[in-house]
């Protein structure tokens, strides 16, 4: 088998191209943010061509990583667009090429698609970072505040009989334990909802679920499981955002109670 051939059948496999008014829409073989696949644009003017996007990538790559504007991300974003010739258009909220002779639209839309993927990559890793960022947070200031007085335990089982339940934080009083969760997915809720099912008729140490956000208005967690969460009997919540002593002084108030 010829490899280069195999690649790029797999590559071409993926790839489709359709003339439209504006020029040609190209579906690649990449997954955008979403799931959805990459498309880019080739805008035609006579024998000239230049790459664009659809005018919602800053939208969708503000929804994922959240606000762009700190300075350290425009100064990424603006990296990856110099290395690729790319430039923004404010007034039209496009992401484009430089023009080039419609001789050259492959190299032009191979280094568009480069380009937005690396974008994208740059998105998703700002992501994580202020997901880690805010446990950590969160980590640091619960053993800050009861460390000595409390056992406090990080990702540890809520129970030795129930070892594959954990919690990102234990704060644990002579007969009541607070099991708290930071609310960075849906995922991490739904876990505190189901150790509030499992837990909430345990005879001996009483387990309090609590949920802390970190803005419970701008979550990315979705608005069903938020409501899940405030609607439960026993599940506390809190908003980091609401201010850091005031989730610390709930938490105390659940394990002093």
């Amino acid at each position: 088998m010829n490899v280069q051939n195999s690649i790029c059948s797999s590559f071409c496999s993926g790839l489709s191209v359709r003339e439209i008014p504006l020029g040609y829409a190209i579906k690649t073989p990449f997954s955008w943010l979403h799931g959805e696949p990459l498309v880019v644009f080739g805008e035609v003017d006579r024998d000239m061509v230049r790459m664009r996007d659809s005018g919602d990538t800053l939208m969708f790559l503000e929804d994922v990583a959240g606000d762009l504007t700190m300075d350290s991300r425009i100064d990424a974003m603006r990296e990856i667009a110099l290395e690729h010739g790319v430039q923004f258009d404010e007034d039209n909220a496009l992401f484009v090429s430089d023009w080039v002779d419609k001789s050259q639209l492959g190299d032009s839309a191979v280094r568009f698609m480069s380009f937005l993927n690396r974008l994208q990559d740059v998105a998703l890793l700002h992501k994580e970072r202020a997901t880690s960022i805010f446990r950590e947070e969160l980590i640091d200031a619960v053993r800050e505040r009861f460390e000595g007085r409390y056992h406090v335990g990080v990702r540890e089982p809520i129970s030795a009989d129930h070892r594959e339940y954990t919690a990102d934080l234990i704060v644990r009083a002579e007969n009541v334990q607070a099991a708290i969760y930071a609310a960075t997915t849906d995922v991490n809720v739904l876990e505190a909802l189901l150790a509030e099912h499992v837990f909430s008729k345990t005879a001996g140490l009483q387990t309090i679920p609590i949920v802390v956000f970190e803005n419970f208005m701008q979550s990315k967690v979705s608005l069903k499981t938020r409501r899940r969460a405030m609607n439960s009997a026993r599940l506390q919540t809190a908003d980091w955002s609401g201010g850091a002593d005031e989730v610390l002084e709930k938490i105390e108030q659940q394990i002093a109670a």
